[in-house]
C-alpha cells in the first residue's frame, strides 16, 4: 500500500486519488492510526515527483516499498553549501519517524537566498536518510496515538541539492512521473487523505451509538435509547452531515482528476474547490462524532471502547492544519478574488 502514489517505473502502482481515498477510508475503519500510517507516506511519494530523477532513483534504489516520514510547515533552516544545503532545525508533528526509511522537511533557504519573483525568503524541501536525524519522544497526546507524530532534530547535515526542490506551485515532473497523477495539485492529494480517515471515525462512532441505542436503557427510564426523539434526531443529523460531506469530498476529487487526465492545469479556484471539500469533510465528521458522541451518556466514556476511541481520535484530527475550520476562510479570500492566507494551496 505504501507504494499507492510511487510510478510504475519505480516499482510503484501509481493509482488514481479516488482509488487511494476509499482505500484509506477502509483502513481507518479497522484502526485510524492504521490509516493515517499509510496516507501520510504517500503524499511525501507524491512529492518526489518534484525531485531531479537522480534524487528520486537514490530514494528508491532499494525498492518501492519504503516508508516516507515528514512535515510540511514548521520549516528548518538551510545554508547553501557546495552542491547542496546544511540544515538546521527541529520540525514537530513527523509521523511514522521511527519506522521510516527516509525523512522529508521543509527548509527556508538563509544566507539571503530569496526568490526571484517576490523577493521572499526561498522555501524548499529536502529528503535525507532517517538514521541522520535525532528522533524526540514528544507524541504524547489525547488520540491518535499510534501514529508516532515526534519530532525530530538535525545539526548542520548535508543534503546535496539533488535531494531538495524548491516549494513553488510550477515545476517540472521528473523522468519517472510523467503520469496524469504527478500533476495532481497538492490540496487534491491532501484531499485524498486526512479527509478519509476522519469519515471512517465518524462511520464508525455512527454505527457504534445507532448499536448502544438498540440495547441500552438510560438511568431513571423506562424505554430504550432509542424510543428517545432527542437521540433518534441527533443520530440522523449526523448521517446526513456525514454523508454531505463525503459525497462532496469525492465528487471534488473526481472532477479534478478528470482534469488531471485531460492534461489541464488546475486553476487557483479548483484547488480552492479542493480544500473546501476537505474542510467540509473533516468538519462535517468531526461534528457526526461529537453529535451521536452526546446522546451516548457515561457508556461514552470508559477508556478502551470504541466510541471513546472515536471521540478522542476525531479532537486530535480536527486540529491538523488541513482540517481546522480556519480553511473555510482561506477558500472564501480565493473566491473573492483575495491572496491567500494559506499559501500551500497554490502548490
Amino acid at each position: 500500500m505504501l507504494r499507492m502514489f510511487t510510478p510504475r517505473s519505480l516499482g510503484g502502482l501509481e493509482v488514481d486519488p479516488i482509488t487511494r481515498a476509499l482505500v484509506i477510508e477502509e483502513i481507518s475503519g479497522q484502526d485510524t492510526a492504521a490509516g493515517w500510517a499509510v496516507w501520510n507516506p504517500l503524499d511525501w511519494a507524491h512529492f518526489c515527483a518534484r525531485l531531479p530523477d537522480e534524487g528520486a532513483e537514490e530514494i528508491y534504489s532499494g525498492g518501492a516499498n519504503i516508508l516516507i516520514a515528514g512535515q510540511f510547515g514548521r520549516p528548518m533552516m538551510a545554508t547553501p553549501s557546495q552542491d547542496g544545503y546544511r540544515i538546521s532545525g527541529r520540525a514537530p508533528f513527523v509521523s511514522n519517524c521511527y519506522d521510516a526509511e527516509w525523512i522529508c522537511v521543509t527548509a527556508i533557504v538563509t544566507d539571503g537566498g530569496h526568490s526571484e519573483e517576490d523577493g521572499q525568503p526561498e522555501v524548499l524541501m529536502a529528503y535525507f536518510p532517517r538514521e541522520s536525524c535525532e528522533v524526540i519522544d514528544t507524541w504524547n497526546v489525547l488520540g491518535m496515538r499510534g501514529t508516532g507524530s515526534n519530532d525530530i532534530s538535525v545539526t548542520d547535515l548535508f543534503v546535496p541539492k539533488t535531494r531538495t526542490f524548491p516549494s513553488v506551485p510550477d515545476f517540472s515532473p521528473g523522468s519517472h512521473y510523467q503520469g496524469p497523477l504527478y500533476q495532481f495539485p497538492l490540496m487534491g492529494v491532501v484531499a485524498c487523505g486526512i479527509a478519509p480517515v476522519m469519515l471512517a471515525v465518524a462511520r464508525n462512532a455512527i454505527d457504534e451509538v445507532s448499536l448502544l441505542a438498540q440495547g441500552k436503557t438510560p438511568v431513571a427510564a423506562s424505554t430504550l435509547l432509542r424510543e428517545r426523539s432527542s437521540v433518534q434526531a441527533k443520530l440522523a443529523q449526523a448521517e446526513a452531515i456525514l454523508r454531505s460531506g463525503r459525497l462532496l469530498l469525492y465528487d471534488t476529487l473526481s472532477d479534478a482528476w478528470e482534469v488531471a487526465l485531460a492534461g489541464e492545469t488546475h486553476s487557483l479556484s479548483q484547488k480552492a474547490d479542493l480544500l473546501l471539500a476537505t474542510t467540509h469533510a473533516t468538519t462535517s465528521a468531526a461534528t457526526a462524532v461529537e453529535l451521536v458522541y452526546s446522546v451516548a451518556g457515561t457508556s461514552g466514556i470508559r477508556t478502551g471502547t470504541p466510541l471513546e476511541r472515536c471521540f478522542r481520535d476525531i479532537q486530535v484530527l480536527k486540529q491538523h492544519v488541513l482540517a481546522t475550520e480556519a480553511r473555510y476562510e482561506t477558500v472564501g479570500r480565493v473566491y473573492l478574488g483575495l491572496s491567500a492566507d494559506f499559501p500551500a494551496i497554490a502548490i
